[in-house]
């Protein structure tokens, strides 16, 4: 069956990945594209539910202080326990996430399934952990890139639906999104428990004293790291994430609710056609890996600061040129980063490396959950100008810590 997919697909990439980088990717799209319905509208699903954006902001908190939490345990586990395992009962997790977020009614089912989401979050650092091991190091910023794409694109494309559905069947409608999108996911996980060979050699059982070491230990594993991987987990915490997590989370508020630019079904259909600008980024990891991590970092991240001042103009166009521009360089910057922690991590080391990475994005997520939360139900306007300094400023602060890495 995946040799088949991969032929439609005309990839030839493909060919030469193993078994396991092929399943984590064609599984990776199926879930992008079950999920990608309702999702993209959860923000506004709560928001319309509760009639609050401050809730809206405080679930999102919730599920990302959540994520903080089990993180720990994934990159401690997959270091230790292997890495499927973590990835098949962490999907499985995120299946049941989404149904639960179809059955909620009020704050307190939304948090339950937030709750859930948040524990699924177990698997993040054995994802990227194995394709690690099953790359060669040339490769890796292209498979990661291409990895980022499958998980996006279908993801956007599929907004269009949801965007539809929340139109003509109101909050219903989003409802049947997330029912779809969980049952998928569930199927996926099983797909991964039966496809997916392990790729660690010394792998321990587990045992309840596990659970001590991994936070007793957790100080330690970060301070092992590079010190330039620790200053860009700091940058991602504190300015990157906080501003990106904001703009995607709150941007469907501005244009739909506040500004009235455009309808749900308009926004689906921007998202969605914005989304193709994913595959721009695909020939460009080759210029991008031609150039010293810290000019291409630094521009990269500062156009992404540019995005949210796109929303003033007040056009359609204008949001999708925002929409766009965000994922290429998004995109991009991920690549950036996850190459680097490749070439300076140890494979021992790679399970936590992630997780402190994944912890910056659930990190930065929270913070900017809560102040969107806050300064969108005092001014919407104000919250985009805040999103753009917080990423103008990460580029230059991104620009310093990477001045003297090589560009390879």
């Amino acid at each position: 069956m995946l040799r088949i997919i991969t032929h439609l697909g005309g990839l030839v990439l493909f060919k030469k990945l193993n078994l396991n980088v092929k399943a984590l990717l064609i599984t990776s799209g199926f879930l992008s594209f079950s999920i990608g319905i309702a999702y993209p509208f959860l923000s506004e699903y709560i928001y319309t539910v509760t009639g609050s954006a401050i809730i809206a902001g405080v679930v999102a908190s919730i599920h990302n202080t959540t994520c903080i939490c089990f993180l720990i345990f994934g990159g401690f586990f997959t270091d230790h326990i292997g890495r499927k395992k973590p990835i098949w009962i962490g999907t499985f997790l995120l299946g049941f996430s989404q149904i639960i977020y179809a059955l909620a009614n009020d704050e307190f089912g939304f948090i339950l399934a937030a709750v859930s989401e948040g524990i699924s979050s177990i698997y993040f650092p054995a994802f990227n952990a194995m394709i690690m091991d099953s790359v060669s190091g040339e490769q890796l910023i292209t498979i990661f890139t291409l990895a980022l794409v499958i998980d996006h694109l279908p993801f956007a494309i599929t907004s269009i639906l949801g965007g539809y559905l929340r139109e003509s069947y109101g909050i219903l409608g989003l409802k049947f999104g997330f029912i779809f999108g969980g049952f998928i996911t569930l199927i996926m996980g099983l797909l991964r428990w039966r496809v997916l060979s392990e790729t660690m050699k010394d792998i321990k059982h587990f045992n309840i004293k596990m659970l001590y070491k991994i936070y007793i230990n957790v100080v330690k594993d970060f301070q092992i790291l590079d010190s330039v991987i620790k200053k860009l987990i700091f940058l991602r915490s504190f300015a990157l994430l906080i501003g990106t997590f904001a703009f995607y989370y709150f941007a469907i508020l501005y244009a739909v609710n506040y500004a009235q630019i455009v309808s749900f079904t308009e926004w689906g259909l921007i998202v969605s056609l914005s989304s193709i600008s994913y595959i721009l980024a695909l020939p460009l990891t080759k210029l991008v890996s031609r150039i010293k991590p810290a000019i291409s970092y630094g521009i990269l991240v500062f156009c992404e600061g540019l995005t949210p001042l796109f929303f003033f103009l007040n056009m359609k166009i204008a949001l999708f040129i925002s929409m766009a521009l965000l994922n290429i360089c998004g995109a991009l910057t991920y690549s950036i980063e996850r190459t680097i922690v490749a070439r300076m991590v140890k494979q021992n080391l790679r399970g936590r490396a992630e997780t402190f990475m994944n912890l910056s994005y659930y990190f930065g997520a929270t913070i900017g959950s809560l102040i969107g939360g806050y300064v969108y139900s005092q001014s919407p306007p104000f919250l985009l100008l805040l999103i753009s300094s917080f990423l103008i400023i990460g580029s230059i602060f991104g620009f310093i810590i990477f001045k003297n890495l090589p560009k390879k």
